[in-house]
């Protein structure tokens, strides 16, 4: 049973990474420039892209909580030892990234001048790259932990 949940949880993480990709694609297609008056329609792809790292982030950071009770047997009081629990498993490098992202999870919300916004959007971009690289680290990780070369998990 807690192998389905871990899977299932997994799952919902390769998902939502895959939308957030979708979405930096079409905003390299199409930066936030900062004079341009945008219709409700064209803001979509830069509301799509914010909603879909928050939602991504927050899931990885759910994962690693599950993570940590699926391998340790055990749940950190902290998320500071949450992630340097995941950072022994080699899932991710440096801590801080996530501490900057989730911070950057609620300047997404409270942030309504364009150039604040323009400046939010490129560091999504920046930082979609080191939260796809986790998420191929944790796909190998989670297929050593089974004894498997290849991805432990559909999807």
């Amino acid at each position: 049973m807690q192998d389905e949940s871990i899977q299932q949880s997994f799952d919902d993480l390769k998902k939502e990474i895959g939308l957030l990709r979708q979405s930096v694609t079409k905003y390299q297609n199409k930066p936030f420039k900062v004079g341009k008056i945008y219709t409700s329609d064209e803001l979509e792809i830069y509301d799509a892209l914010s909603f879909r790292f928050m939602k991504t982030i927050d899931l990885a950071l759910s994962f690693f909580r599950s993570l940590e009770r699926y391998v340790d047997a055990k749940e950190s009081e902290t998320l500071r030892d949450r992630l340097l629990f995941i950072q022994k498993l080699r899932i991710v490098d440096d801590i801080n990234f996530w501490f900057e992202a989730r911070e950057l999870r609620g300047k997404i919300a409270h942030t309504y001048l364009p150039r604040e916004l323009k400046d939010i959007y490129e560091e999504i971009h920046k930082k979609t790259k080191t939260v796809d690289r986790c998420i191929i680290r944790l796909e190998k990780y989670l297929g050593e932990l089974h004894g498997t070369n290849k991805p432990l998990f559909n999807g």
